[in-house]
């Protein structure tokens, strides 16, 4: 059984992947397990009574399980719940599953439209040191390749394969549609802006089955990962095409744009907007993350299941689904 067909109570089997794992202690002093785990239609979380330390260790993250529990409604959400006393689950090994079943990601067909936003893109800028930059990075295959499979997020949005170059492709979107409202702005710097602002996110995740935030991403962070790569490369440019390839000029405003997309300090920007260009880039980066956990919410709602999605912990709330009652008048 899938996680996108446990839509009611009751008895459930299958193989699911565990995404995350915590030991608590209930206040009657019995321990018991709080699991994330997910196939690639969904998320559902699993408690387990009852369970001994032993059992525990093997659960995991990472870990494949073939699985019975219990479907049951608890807040207006359906969760699974199983005893630590019964053989509820067997640690699946290497070559019993198929990976494929728990990478969700975005389907070949979308990633070739989403790289042809990306490069014609880049082929209408008119400044050449931004597009010699850009080609730097997007025309070498190594680079599309990780690009192509990165994920945008670790939980939040687009925390999938190939989360990356959608979120990537929406936010080029979103600023050629600001450039045109505001003739005022730079366009090739709002844009190779937009197509480079996460690129330190390739720095920050990694992991196959399951995304991990890696040493580099924890201590420093994407936005100071990213600005870095930018730097080095105009750095490279310059070795090898001259000093007037990408003009000391161009350098400190595309820096600003990088490190500023977060908009906010408390959001983990080292510095806030000081330029057209990076408050729209800003605005346009934050509308298509949170535009994503909604899609991500409607995604997620089973279906048959009402107006209401269940409480969502990244949206702090439950959405109405318009689509659940036809069409509104």
């Amino acid at each position: 059984m899938e996680v996108k067909e446990i839509v009611k109570e009751g008895s459930i089997s299958g193989t699911y992947l565990v995404l995350d794992s915590q030991w608590r202690v209930a206040r009657n002093g019995k321990p018991f397990a709080t699991l994330r785990i997910g196939d690639q239609t969904g998320e559902i979380e699993l408690k387990v009574w009852d369970i001994s330390e032993d059992a525990f260790r093997q659960l995991h993250k990472g870990q494949v399980l073939k699985l019975e529990a219990a479907a049951k409604n608890f807040n207006g959400a359906l969760q699974l719940e199983a005893s630590g006393r019964e053989e509820f689950f067997r640690i699946c090994q290497e070559g019993q599953y198929d990976p494929a079943a728990f990478l969700p990601g975005v389907s070949g067909s979308e990633l070739k439209a989403l790289w042809q936003v990306v490069d014609q893109t880049r082929s209408e800028l008119k400044h050449p040191a931004y597009r010699l930059l850009l080609a730097h990075f997007f025309e070498t295959d190594e680079f599309r390749q990780r690009f192509n499979s990165a994920p945008g997020a670790m939980r939040i949005h687009h925390a999938y394969r190939g989360g990356l170059l959608e979120h990537t492709a929406m936010v080029v979107t979103i600023c050629q549609t600001a450039a045109t409202s505001y003739p005022e702005v730079n366009r090739d710097l709002l844009l190779t802006g937009a197509l480079l602002h996460d690129l330190g996110k390739l720095q920050s995740y990694s992991g196959e089955l399951v995304i991990e935030g890696t040493d580099q991403g924890k201590l420093i962070g994407h936005l100071m990962l990213g600005a870095q790569m930018v730097s080095e490369a105009i750095q490279a440019i310059r070795a090898t095409h001259g000093e007037e390839a990408f003009p000391a000029a161009l350098e400190m405003p595309l820096m600003h744009l990088i490190l500023s997309h977060h908009g906010e300090l408390e959001w983990g920007s080292p510095i806030q907007p000081a330029l057209l260009e990076a408050c729209l880039l800003h605005h346009a980066d934050h509308m298509d993350a949170e535009a994503a956990k909604f899609r991500e919410a409607r995604r997620n709602h089973p279906g048959q299941s009402g107006n209401w999605t269940p409480y969502n912990k990244a949206l702090k709330r439950s959405i109405y689904l318009l689509d659940a009652v036809g069409e509104e008048q």
